[in-house]
């Protein structure tokens, strides 16, 4: 998602890896609670399912032209698909990626 959008995008993956959602928009504000410091009592990021692992997807900064923004969009896409392998594997999950958005 675009930076400047206010939004925030999840990636949720069930604990023993074998399914997983795309949450997304998360408006920010909502994400972290009107008291931010008080989180959600079911150990997930904005409330989601209770046991599952939430990857925040990184936003990337909106371009000027059409072809910069799809650029910006792609590589920002491949980060997180990288970030989200390592984190999986933290988790003890191995997450492959397919890369068809040429």
């Amino acid at each position: 998602m675009a930076d400047d959008c206010g939004n925030e995008g999840f990636i949720g993956i069930a604990p023993n890896g074998s399914q997983y959602h795309v949450v997304v928009p998360v408006d920010r504000q909502i994400a972290r609670g009107l008291k931010f410091w008080i989180k959600p009592d079911d150990g997930t990021p904005f409330g989601g399912y209770k046991g599952w692992h939430y990857f925040c997807c990184l936003t990337y900064v909106a371009q000027q032209s059409q072809e910069a923004e799809r650029e910006a969009h792609l590589e920002k896409a491949r980060e997180n698909g990288w970030l989200i392998q390592k984190w999986g594997e933290g988790l003890g999950l191995k997450i492959r990626l397919i890369d068809n958005m040429e």
